[in-house]
């Protein structure tokens, strides 16, 4: 499982650490240590840039910036990170839904491919991306540009690996280099013949060591590295090394390998079906990377991409979908982990279309009803993030990625009922009558307090039942949290080994300790946070049963003020 996070838990925050260090907030407490994961957050979605399902971690909105380039996704990424409320998420994960492809350009020898290219990121931009490769002050030299970014040069491409020469009695010795090896033929000297495969002699050294213990050859190291690889060497003809021809073997090819892959934008690698190790043909002109798209969106994708994310770890979804459809297939997808067979806890929040009616909205909810999920709304004005001098409309799926970045810095009991929101105003103000229809049908409403505050108003679920624990976003946390994590810590200690006595008496003390520890986290509460502890044994298996009090949110405050009028009776 890998070495567990020191969870920090303190002022109504959480993060989780594992550079060993002293980390502070105001007001803090202890944190405590070898918990499961809790706050992993992730965003799925389209956009421009980044690698197609494959989870991509920022620190900062500017990062993913950097990565993702544009899309709705970018969008739902940075209004994570700025939730309000003076809370600012320790990371957000992003999935690139749409399967981008990267453009290409193969580097050729005659007809043959020698280099296969890429760019390094995925979607139709990097079409922009172009090449020239020229005859340099010495070798090659190496041009690649992108868009306006200046241009990347390599001049002087060579490397020279080794020098050898025969000195013996033919008349001549013939060196080819191929593929797979070194071999030399020498007229009148059959004796002196050498056959060298790169997989007996993998390095230039172990090349250079041997041919200097032949009678009849020397040679000599030329590259900095003795170590490289001697399968880099370039191919070479036949070529007479009889002294006094010395010949210079090349690893140039590698060489131009090398440098394509210090680029900031292209990757290189040697195609593995070429014949030969040959250096490209000079293409002087300008000659444009080609074949990447952006990637469809559809169902189909979204299935894909659900179906390899089971195995991350994450504890809350969100997506900049407004689609009804695809909200029910990461509410499947939720669901599913949460099963007893999914092992992998997690909850989601999303919103959808901007300018939605209540009634709208409350079908919208129907239509996603589970305990693990959470529908926010209404919309919201905020900045556009092309033209920060304007405003513009955002959808409720914006304000459930502003959620999500709330979660990732709240402590698990802390709801994020009657927090503030990082909004200039809400697309719509709903009125008392409409908050709590909409509360009533599992909408996580967004509103404004007569003090003018802009919060949210109540953290609920889309469940549609009675059961407080299931009504509330932060009690489903607790419930889900505190159920992974004590699975894990007695399936990690105790699955695979002897039941023995010992082990049995080590399950008391894992379990009674974990169920402390929540207790003192705060998430368990009550006088008893917990009781019942129960543990059966049958043959193989071990039964684990226990009560406790989840911790409620603090949602209502009911204030009685008996008045009197005063009398009083002279005597």
């Amino acid at each position: 499982m890998g070495v567990k996070a020191a969870t920090f838990q303190s002022g109504g925050q959480a993060t989780q650490h594992y550079l060993p260090g002293a980390y502070s907030r105001l007001d803090y407490i202890k944190g405590s240590g070898g918990l499961v994961s809790i706050n992993n957050a992730m965003l799925m979605g389209d956009c421009r840039g980044g690698k197609p399902n494959t989870i991509m971690w920022f620190g900062s909105a500017t990062a993913a910036s950097e990565t993702l380039k544009a899309g709705k996704l970018l969008d739902a990424v940075k209004h994570a990170f700025s939730p309000g409320g003076g809370y600012v998420p320790q990371k957000i994960a992003a999935w690139r839904v749409n399967a981008g492809t990267q453009s290409q350009h193969d580097y050729k020898e005659s007809t043959n491919e020698m280099i296969e290219c890429k760019a390094k990121d995925y979607g139709l931009h990097t079409n922009q991306i172009k090449t020239k490769l020229e005859t340099g002050t010495t070798g090659k030299k190496v041009t690649i540009k992108y868009m306006n970014n200046d241009a990347e040069v390599w001049d002087n491409v060579l490397k020279q690996s080794f020098k050898m020469m025969y000195a013996g009695a033919g008349s001549d010795c013939m060196l080819v280099v191929s593929k797979t090896s070194l071999a030399t033929t020498c007229t009148g000297a059959g004796t002196d013949d050498l056959t060298m495969l790169f997989s007996v002699f993998e390095t230039i050294e172990e090349m250079v060591n041997y041919i200097n213990d032949q009678t009849n050859y020397t040679a000599s190291i030329l590259t900095p590295n003795p170590q490289d690889p001697s399968a880099e060497l370039d191919s070479l003809a036949s070529h007479d090394i009889k002294d006094p021809d010395e010949e210079t073997l090349l690893s140039s090819l590698q060489a131009l390998i090398d440098v394509l892959n210090e680029s900031a934008w292209v990757e290189a690698n040697y195609f593995a079906a070429a014949a030969t190790r040959a250096v490209p043909d000079i293409e002087t002109s300008w000659v444009y990377f080609t074949g990447a798209v952006d990637g469809t969106y559809d169902e189909t994708a979204w299935g894909v991409s659900l179906a390899l994310i089971e195995q991350e770890n994450i504890q809350f979804f969100g997506t900049s979908s407004e689609d009804a459809a695809i909200h029910l297939l990461i509410k499947a997808h939720c669901e599913k982990m949460n099963s007893t067979a999914g092992k992998n806890e997690c909850q989601f929040v999303v919103g959808g279309a901007a300018g939605e009616s209540v009634a709208q909205v409350v079908v919208r909810a129907k239509n996603i009803t589970s305990d693990a999920g959470m529908l926010k709304s209404p919309g919201f004005k905020h900045y556009d993030f092309n033209d920060l001098t304007k405003t513009k409309t955002w959808s409720p799926a914006y304000y459930a990625a502003k959620t999500l970045g709330l979660l990732v810095c709240l402590s698990i009991q802390e709801p994020i009922t009657n927090k503030e929101v990082d909004v200039l105003d809400w697309e719509k103000h709903y009125t008392i009558a409409e908050v709590e229809t909409l509360i009533q049908a599992g909408v996580s409403v967004g509103f404004m307090k007569r003090s003018g505050r802009l919060v949210n108003a109540r953290g609920v679920t889309t469940y549609q039942g009675q059961m407080l624990q299931r009504n509330e976003f932060s009690m489903m946390r607790i419930s889900l949290f505190a159920s992974k994590d004590l699975r894990e810590a007695v399936e990690r200690t105790f699955v695979g080994k002897a039941m023995s006595n010992t082990l049995l008496g080590r399950v008391d003390a894992i379990v009674v300790g974990k169920l402390s520890l929540y207790a003192d986290m705060g998430i368990f509460n009550g006088n008893p946070p917990y009781w019942g502890y129960r543990k059966t044994i049958t043959g193989d298996v071990i039964k684990i049963d226990y009560d406790a009090n989840i911790t409620p949110p603090t949602n209502f405050l009911f204030i009685t003020s008996h008045m009197h009028v005063y009398a009083s009776t002279s005597v």
